[in-house]
């Protein structure tokens, strides 16, 4: 599991630094909001069943 939410994270980080999120055009932004908001539900119960509090910001 811990590996996998290594593997999370760094997939997430190559994608948020190469796919603007916030100055996309509207509907790519709406995508990409969604997606970003799957990563963060999906680390989160990763790093909770690792018994790992995530930050709720950056």
């Amino acid at each position: 599991i811990a590996i996998y939410a290594r593997e999370l994270a760094e997939t997430f980080n190559h994608f948020y630094l190469h796919s603007p999120v916030l100055k996309s055009e509207d509907e790519i932004r709406k995508a990409r909001l969604v997606l970003v908001n799957c990563a963060r539900i999906v680390l989160a119960n990763v790093l909770d069943l690792l018994g790992i509090a995530a930050p709720e910001s950056m």
